[in-house]
């Protein structure tokens, strides 16, 4: 941790808990705790609070693993410091009790305790042992030298972090608390602590203030509904918000655009597995809606577009290599009322679908989607009006054969790195509402315009809303969909009336 000159704010993604099992030789014997989710867990939590605020560090609290002292624990513990590495931000680690020994801890990580500091921000860290019963103590001497430490930069704001709970008392008999915890109160109220944040106890604790320090306990990532916390420090004042990664089940959200393992561009995901994780993520239904022309064309031609310049390819390619059957055979008997199926349909380049007439019965959902028009692999300069032009056609072309939603409005022109026009959002609303189709609010490698759904919900067109996972940690993540739809007015007693199949059977 390095010293800088305060900024005035800090924001602070703070985990707890994530008990996570991989290749450790250990069975976790307490169901509710996801230890298998760990490392998607973490992933979806960064990605979450990196789309709601500007993070500065991120805050380990401790029990990272389940079994620290088992076979392959460290190998579990690196690969969570691997993953937290990759968005490039200080990590600060606290062990806990399950973590095994605190030094391998503070080694794998790089981390060390006692005081450090960051945007003119200074982090006691306390490594605290554990005797019989899993009771937290602290040397009152140890404590005392890492405040004074602190108390030479009286200008910066201290937080203390820890894995045991310090306030407000837990009535259980487990010793959630710190033995010293009277004594620790009173060394934070005068040393000047800003913050106090904890794990350990699973239900998490709001944040309360005592003497000008503001205690909070960090509910454990592991267990439903996988919470974590953010903390935006503006000097001595803190601001602590609780998030959940998944949905709200009473809510009933429906996700009608999530891949499987035939998609070309899937990462980890099988039908099943998405299956299970819209699940735990609070989801009533989910469709598996695959790419039709990946079922038919081979990868290479699908990816460059071949199926635009040569309209012929994916008929060719059909009679050849044929996958739609298999996906049938697979993912039909895994349809039930939670489960349904569909196909991504898109236009050759002479605006038909590519998709067999024989193989359009049975589907639930057919979605259009833009992945490549004449315009995106033809030759030469890109021409913005051409692509607009385009665009429009064959949107339309979608619609009319069929398309019930119309993918990711507009990221075609996006990727293409051309700005969307605001004048073609009435017009394709005018074109979605009179073929009676919704439009997918979606963020896969899109970044949705609120002015376009605002005018849908002005003319009464359907949003749909759609996931477009490819990996695990997207299956479910729904927080910015409804997020936006939020910021354009739609409360949450309204989304019956607004999303596409929410109230379906």
């Amino acid at each position: 941790m390095s010293g800088a000159e305060p900024r005035g704010a800090l924001n602070l993604l703070v985990l707890a808990d994530l008990h996570y099992i991989h290749h450790a030789r250990h069975q976790c014997g307490v169901p509710q705790r996801r230890a298998d989710m760990g490392l998607e867990l973490v992933t979806r939590a960064v990605r979450r609070a990196r789309r709601i605020a500007d993070i500065d560090v991120i805050v380990l609290l401790g029990d990272l693993v389940d079994n620290g002292w088992a076979e392959g624990a460290e190998r579990d513990l690196a690969e969570l410091r691997d993953a937290l590495e990759k968005p490039g931000l200080p990590v600060i680690v606290v062990p806990g009790n399950h973590d095994g020994p605190p030094e391998r801890v503070r080694a794998v990580f790089g981390a060390e305790t006692g005081v450090g500091q960051i945007a003119g921000y200074q982090f006691a860290t306390f490594a605290d042992t554990y005797g019989p019963g899993d009771r937290c103590v602290r040397p009152v001497a140890d404590l005392v030298h890492t405040l004074c430490r602190a108390r030479h930069q009286a200008d910066q704001p201290i937080i203390a972090l820890q894995h045991n709970p310090v306030h407000p008392p837990i009535e259980s008999a487990y010793p959630y608390m710190l033995e010293e915890r009277a004594q620790v109160m009173e060394l934070y109220a005068e040393s000047g602590v800003a913050l106090s944040l904890s794990g350990h106890y699973h239900p998490g604790q709001p944040p309360t203030v005592v003497r000008g320090v503001t205690y909070a306990t960090c509910p454990a990532l592991c267990e439903a509904p996988f919470r974590f916390m953010l903390v935006r420090m503006e000097g001595r004042q803190a601001n602590v918000e609780t998030l959940s990664l998944a949905m709200d089940p009473e809510t009933g959200l429906v996700d009608h655009h999530c891949h499987t393992h035939y998609a070309y561009c899937a990462q980890d995901i099988t039908a099943e597995k998405v299956i299970a994780r819209a699940r735990d993520m609070g989801l009533a239904r989910t469709h598996l809606t695959e790419h039709a022309g990946q079922l038919y064309m081979a990868a290479d031609d699908f990816w460059k577009g071949a199926f635009v310049t040569d309209p012929d390819l994916w008929i060719r390619a059909r009679a050849e290599r044929n996958r739609m059957p298999a996906f049938r055979a697979e993912i039909g008997p895994l349809r039930r009322p939670e489960v349904r199926w569909g196909l991504e349909v898109e236009c050759d380049g002479l605006g038909r679908l590519t998709l067999a007439d024989e193989d359009r019965e049975g589907w639930d959902v057919l979605v259009g989607a833009l992945h490549y028009l004449p315009a995106t692999v033809g030759a030469g300069a890109m021409d913005p009006a051409r692509l607009t032009r385009e665009f429009m056609t064959f949107s339309e072309h979608l619609l009319r054969q069929g398309a019930q939603i119309l993918a990711h409005p507009f990221r075609i022109i996006r990727k293409a790195k051309v700005p969307v026009p605001e004048w073609l959002f009435a017009p394709l609303v005018d074109m979605l509402a009179s073929y009676g189709a919704a439009a997918e609010l979606n963020f896969h490698t899109n970044q949705p315009d609120p002015r376009f759904f605002a005018a849908c919900l002005e003319r009464g067109v359907r949003i749909s809303l759609g996931s477009d996972s490819h990996a695990m940690y997207e299956v479910g993540d729904f927080a910015p969909h409804l997020r936006l739809l939020e910021d354009i007015g739609v409360t949450r007693d309204r989304l019956p009336d607004v999303l596409f199949g929410l109230s379906a059977s």
